[in-house]
Formats: C-alpha cells, structure tokens, sequence
C-alpha cells in the first residue's frame, strides 16, 4: 500500500481539490460512460482543463517550480509540450516563468506532430529557441503511462539537433513508462504520482476504501512494455 502520508504542499492539495471538483480527475462509472475506457480512473488534463483557465494558469505555476527546482541555475531552461495535448501547458508554464521572473523567464519552444518547410529551407518540426548551447530542453507532458508519446517527440527533437536534458509529467500513472524511458537514458519526473494523489483524495474522503483499492490494483496489474512504442 502506498505511503498514507503523501506530503503535498498547500498549493498541491488546493490544486487536487480543484482538479477533483472539476471533474480534469474521474473515477468510477463515469469513465466507462463518458470516454468507453475500462480504468478506475481517468485523468483530464484537456478539454477540462481548458473550461478553467485558472486551473491552466496554476497547473503552468507547478510545471515552473518543478522545473525550477531540477535546473541548473547557471542555465536557460527550454520549455517544450509533447504535441498536442501538453502544447498549452508548456506557453502556460512560460508565461508563468515570466510573471515570476520577468528578467530571467523560461524559453518555449513548439514542436510540432508534422514537420513544415517554408520557401527552400528544409522541413522542420520546431519554433523556438533551438541552438543554444547554455540552455537545457524540459520535455513536458500531462501524463506518462507507457512513454510512448514523450519517446517519439524525442526522436522528432533529436533530428532537429535538440537534446532532452529532463522529462517532467503532470502525472504519472505508475505504470511503467516513466522506467522504460529511463532505461533510454532519460530522467522522468513528476508533479504527482498517481497513487500518492488517490492516496490523498481517500484521506480527504473524495474517494471511498473500495476505490482505492481498485486503483491500486489496476496501477499494479497493467504495466507497459516497449512494444508499446513500436509503430
């Protein structure tokens, strides 16, 4: 069972409430109704999420002060969204880094699904600050399950000459990924891991004994391999 204390900041346990409050955190049911999905829980990180720009606005602020605490100061940090789904909360955690410290702000960087050419030049899958030699790239995203969307943006970034000094995810579901990835070489880390979060909510009482323990079961029962990110 997990740590019943999982010693979340205040900022942390607000954010959770919230994100519970606004449905971005499913349990039970209503993801089977809602989305076709057999899993105890779901986590929305999308169209939800876009209903409360403050949620948008706070999910950028913990993206910044993770990021911020991994960095080495004597660095410019990159910020860069898996596509599509983490674009957003990558020009969020800028501006953000930005009304923090307006002198010293994090960089953004786009990639994008498709590369695109324009006039003779070559087609390329980035905008943003892409040559730098004191920079470090932080490749975000909302959830990390198998890996297999964060090791692909690696793969596009690695052909643009961009080296990925550090993955963070919003979540991470427990499930394997974040292993796999590191096995490639590359750090993964996390604003919250999964069975921490449901662990909170069941002190809270937002979920009951029974769901949690079907979450629990799930996260341990479902692991995912690299044959996931095969084509």
């Amino acid at each position: 069972m997990p740590n019943m204390e999982p010693g979340f900041t205040s900022e942390h346990r607000s954010l959770l409430i919230e994100f519970k409050r606004a449905e971005i955190i499913l349990f039970g049911e209503t993801i089977q109704e809602k989305f076709g999905l057999n899993s105890p829980v779901y986590l929305d990180l999308r169209e939800k999420l876009y209903d409360r720009v403050d949620l948008l606005w706070s999910t950028g602020g913990a993206f910044f002060r993770k990021i911020d605490s991994l960095a080495d100061p004597d660095s410019s940090q990159v910020v860069i969204g898996v596509p599509d789904t983490a674009t957003p909360l990558a020009l969020s955690t800028v501006l953000y880094s930005w009304k923090q410290r307006a002198n010293t702000p994090m960089h953004y960087l786009l990639l994008r699904k498709e590369g695109k050419s324009y006039g003779s030049a070559p087609p390329s899958h980035v905008i943003g600050k892409k040559n730098c030699k004191d920079c470090e790239y932080n490749l975000i995203d909302d959830v990390v399950a198998s890996g297999r969307s964060k090791w692909k943006a690696i793969q596009r970034l690695k052909k643009e000459g961009i080296a990925v000094q550090r993955i963070i995810a919003f979540f991470d579901r427990q499930q394997g990924g974040s292993e796999l990835l590191e096995q490639e070489g590359y750090p993964v880390h996390s604003v919250f891991k999964l069975l921490d979060v449901v662990t909170f909510y069941l002190e809270e009482g937002l979920v009951n004994e029974a769901q949690h323990r079907e979450i629990c079961a799930f996260v341990q029962s479902r692991r995912f391999d690299r044959t996931l990110w095969e084509d």
